[in-house]
């Protein structure tokens, strides 16, 4: 007979350390506060798509993970270059319903380069740059019997921190919608 813990382990969804995820986003309007509230305004005329691959770098047990992302955006619309980031994600992987839907929460920190000076965020402050902090903020929900795939929502944020990394003022917002391969 196995000890419990070992019963515990075999009912737990595979663990993969990799992901490639696709997501769409639209720009909104207003701050990252307003987003939160359900406050943000929805600007239509610019869209961003983004391919991404994520590695796992560190995990405590079924709870918290660490990782490393790497992102190529292209916008549409309104603004038509590339976007290049690259960030370190914190992941919050627990929750109490996880058996029905799981569920993960990630916050992600790390460098954005745009391949011109975006429109929005030069109309904020003439001196926004090429390059800008990137955040990010995502809800992933997946079925635990397809543990490969996630359907997530994304806060995908540019901005100069207050003016240490460029201009003072100068940043951009779009929410969006992606899934996700695990592998």
């Amino acid at each position: 007979m196995a000890p419990a813990g070992d019963e515990e382990i075999k009912l737990r969804p595979q663990h993969y350390k990799w992901g490639l995820s696709v997501y769409g986003t639209i720009l909104v309007q207003d701050s990252l506060n307003d987003i939160f509230e359900g406050e943000a305004r929805i600007r239509e005329s610019s869209f961003l798509f983004v391919v991404a691959l994520s590695r796992e770098l560190w995990r405590y047990r079924q709870w918290f993970g660490i990782g490393l992302e790497g992102q190529i955006g292209k916008h549409f619309d309104e603004m038509n270059h590339w976007e290049f980031n690259g960030l370190l994600t914190a992941r919050w992987l627990k929750f109490p319903w996880d058996k029905y839907v799981d569920t993960s929460f990630a916050v992600g920190d790390g460098l954005s380069y745009a391949t011109e000076v975006p429109e929005v965020e030069e109309r904020e402050d003439p001196d926004a740059g090429k390059w800008m902090n990137y955040l990010m903020f995502e809800l992933a929900l997946g079925l635990p019997q397809y543990p490969r795939w996630d359907l997530f929502c994304r806060i995908h944020h540019r901005s100069s921190i207050h003016g240490l990394i460029g201009a003072d003022r100068a940043g951009s917002n779009f929410v969006g919608l992606g899934i996700r391969y695990n592998f």
